[in-house]
This record gives structure tokens, C-alpha cells and sequence, in this order.
């Protein structure tokens, strides 16, 4: 059994910013696979979005949707797991927040006290026209299962009311670039991680060391808690700051290309290359 586990950003830390392209990333990504070192996805994308782009990758290894809010894990990889989960055909399913109906239940009579628009209250040509996104990838965002973004037009102070107000339900509101992300208050990237660690740790005799890479804000709880946080450059923001983590590295190359060099430093230091 593996003793290293990586997770991994996608936008603009796998995949390139401008692109989407992870060629550069190929030979490491093969690395891994050659020592059969777990390489996880740990995403804001919804499971639609990522089976076309798991074949691409040929990954076979668990995924964290949804900006921590689930873990599919294949259960072809046989992992043993000591708390009931729920039966998703190839994988089994971990979820830590409420389901999307919930969320939606939860604020439906709101739109009456704020200004906001849910993407359950979208075509997916206006989320096309919101975003620029493809017909195919927009259809693919809005099928969401634990996170419901919404299109804030309010104020920051009617935002913190609304996170108030929502909080006796343990729903949280994370803030993103374009959309606020409705979601249960233990849905975390970091939660995700440490969850999957320990479940690996319960197959092996020796202790787990994670490597964590990402590029932006979302990542930064993920990058805090893992053994090795790696912040991979961007093209189009400055890194950002790990509080308290004076050992994160930073790559010297952007996305894909940044995220090899790191992946390569690793296993050159483990005494793996």
C-alpha cells in the first residue's frame, strides 16, 4: 500500500488556465501510476464534469467533488471502509452536507428579502451567456448534487445576514470568483482530504504523507493541512498565502507545467526517481 497520497487542484493547477490542456503534466502523471501512488482530484467540478475528463486523465482513483462536499471512490480499488456509504453503481459514495434539494428547500422564500439568483432558477443559456461556458459544459455545471451557486447581486452586509440566517440550518455560503456557493457547513476541500487519509491509513503499515496542490483561494484550507502543500504559479493572480505554512513550496513554472516540476521534486526527494 502507497505511504504517499496526492491531491490535486484542477483549473489552472492540472489543467491550464487558458487551455485546459494537461500535457504538460503527462509524464508525471504516468510517474505516479508507475508506483501506484494514489493521484486524487480534489475539485469544485460536479461528477458530470468529470467522467469525460477522468477517461482523459485515465484516472482510477477516488475524486472530491464539489468543493469537498463528496468523495467517489471506484470500488474496483477495494478499500476498506468502517461506516456505511451510499451505493453509486462503479463507486461508493461519501457525502458531508445535505443533499442539493435541501438546499434549495432552504432558500426558496428568500428571494423575496435578497437579491440573488440560484442555478435552479437558470436556463443553461443564461448560465452560457453568465459565464461563457460551451452548451455541453454549462448543461454539465448545473447537474449539481451537494452545492447550489448563486448569482449574488446584494450587498456584503445582506450576504452576512443571509450566512446567519443560514447557519442555524449548518448550511455555509462560500464566496467565489463569479458565484456564491451554498453548501453544508462540513464541506471542506481540507475535510475531504484528511477523511481520505485516515481511510488509507486503516490499509497500511506505515504513515501517509499528502502532497497538496493548488493555485487558488479555494485551496488554501486543502494546502494548510497537507504534509507538503505546493502553490502552483498562476498566469493571472498572485499566489496565495498558506497562513502559518512557511514550508509550502511554490512553483517556479505555471499550472501543468509547475505541477510536473513539483510532482518530479517529490519523488526525487522520497528516493522514489
Amino acid at each position: 500500500m502507497t505511504r504517499l497520497l496526492i491531491f490535486t487542484d484542477l483549473d489552472g493547477t492540472l489543467l491550464d488556465h487558458h487551455t485546459y490542456s494537461f500535457k504538460a503534466a503527462q509524464s508525471a502523471l504516468l510517474s505516479l501510476k508507475t508506483f501506484s501512488i494514489p493521484c486524487i482530484i480534489n475539485t469544485s467540478k460536479t461528477f458530470s464534469e468529470l467522467l469525460s475528463l477522468r477517461k482523459d486523465l485515465n484516472h482510477q482513483d477516488p475524486f472530491i467533488v464539489e468543493n469537498g462536499s463528496a468523495i467517489y471512490i471506484p470500488k474496483n480499488l477495494a478499500l476498506t471502509i468502517d461506516e456505511p456509504l451510499e451505493d453509486c453503481g462503479e463507486y461508493w459514495l461519501k457525502a458531508f452536507g445535505p443533499k442539493r434539494d435541501r438546499l434549495i428547500e432552504l432558500t426558496n422564500d428568500k428571494q423575496d428579502d435578497y437579491t440573488f439568483k440560484r442555478f435552479s432558477d437558470m436556463t443553461w443559456q443564461e448560465l452560457m451567456s453568465i459565464t461563457g461556458l460551451s452548451e455541453a459544459s454549462a448543461k454539465q455545471a448545473m447537474q449539481r448534487e451537494f452545492t447550489e451557486p448563486m448569482l449574488w447581486t446584494d450587498s456584503h452586509l445582506a450576504l452576512n445576514h443571509f450566512r446567519e440566517h443560514l447557519a442555524q440550518f449548518d448550511i455555509q455560503i462560500q464566496k467565489g470568483g463569479r458565484f456564491s456557493h451554498l453548501m453544508g457547513k462540513h464541506c471542506d476541500k481540507a475535510n475531504a482530504m484528511l477523511w481520505l487519509k485516515e481511510v488509507y491509513e486503516t490499509q497500511s503499515d506505515e504513515a501517509i504523507t499528502t502532497m497538496a496542490l493548488g493555485d487558488g483561494e479555494n485551496d488554501v484550507g486543502m494546502l494548510s493541512r497537507a504534509d507538503i502543500p505546493v502553490v502552483i504559479r498562476s498566469p493571472v493572480h498572485a499566489p496565495p498565502e498558506i497562513p502559518n505554512r512557511s514550508d509550502a513550496w511554490l512553483s517556479d513554472a505555471y499550472g501543468p507545467e509547475g505541477w510536473a516540476q513539483a510532482i518530479n521534486l517529490m519523488l526525487t526527494k522520497q528516493g522514489i526517481l
